[in-house]
């Protein structure tokens, strides 16, 4: 049965595209098969691992476009992608007036969902109609916190998900596990943070943290996986450990 996992969160600049790529990665290279979805209008996902020439995008998708002529393989085997473009964020004011308008991404997908292991989707930072929809469609959410916010953005991100369940639009939905990125032991703000992040929210915290590390950014203007790009950094050792931690969760063999 096919895992489906968003990565959210509703503060901007946390490492959710970085994550959202490299948990791909990492697990098409355990040799599973995955399907990534850009759901940003920023579009960076599409840039870092898509070097295909593209007609049809998740805007397209939201338009009543069969999902299967919006899937591309990325610069991973193993992993296909489908695309965004800047032109996404100019269709929201008409989702608001569509049918059923939190679930299109969920029945979009129904007809390849069983194609994957596991479906990654990056959002953008906001709880408008196209986020609220990649949390109607999927099993868990993963929320990357940078420490600079980390306890304010997960307490927006809670009150978020229980009014997802609440609301019956998604009550299966539940936490996967917070993530702490772009982590610099040498200061103490990151130390404390990370121990006040431990004490409220342990059950659900990973014991992987990924640093700062300039070959994460680095990476994608190569269009390339950390993995690809600089396997022994220690951006990569990071997010194979994070892959690693995630599918132990799950229960897949690797």
């Amino acid at each position: 049965m096919v895992k489906i996992v968003t990565i959210n969160n509703v503060k901007g600049g946390v490492g959710k595209t970085t994550t959202a790529i490299n948990l791909a990665a990492g697990l098409a290279r355990k040799g599973k098969k995955v399907l990534l979805i850009d759901t940003d209008h920023q579009k960076n996902t599409t840039d870092a691992i898509c070097n295909q020439i593209i007609s049809k995008t998740i805007k397209d998708v939201f338009q009543d476009t069969p999902i299967k002529e919006a899937i591309y393989p990325s610069v991973e085997p193993g992993l296909d992608i489908i695309p965004s473009c800047l032109a996404l964020s100019a269709i929201e004011p008409e989702l608001f007036s569509a049918c059923a308008r939190e679930t299109i991404l969920k029945r979009a997908l129904e007809p390849i969902r069983n194609n994957y292991d596991v479906i990654v989707i990056d959002t953008q930072p906001s709880i408008s109609v196209i986020p609220m929809n990649t949390l109607c469609v999927a099993d868990e959410v993963i929320i990357p916190v940078y420490e600079a916010f980390a306890v304010d953005a997960i307490g927006q991100m809670i009150n978020v998900l229980t009014l997802v369940k609440k609301t019956g639009l998604n009550p299966g939905l539940r936490i996967g596990g917070i993530l702490l990125t772009m982590y610099d032991p040498r200061t103490n703000v990151a130390k404390t943070v990370r121990e006040k992040l431990m004490e409220k929210f342990k059950t659900v915290m990973f014991e992987t943290v990924i640093p700062r590390n300039v070959k994460l950014v680095e990476c994608t203007r190569k269009k390339q996986s950390i993995y690809e790009y600089d396997p022994d950094s220690k951006g990569a050792k990071a997010y194979q450990a994070f892959t690693e931690e995630i599918m132990e969760r799950w229960g897949m063999t690797q």
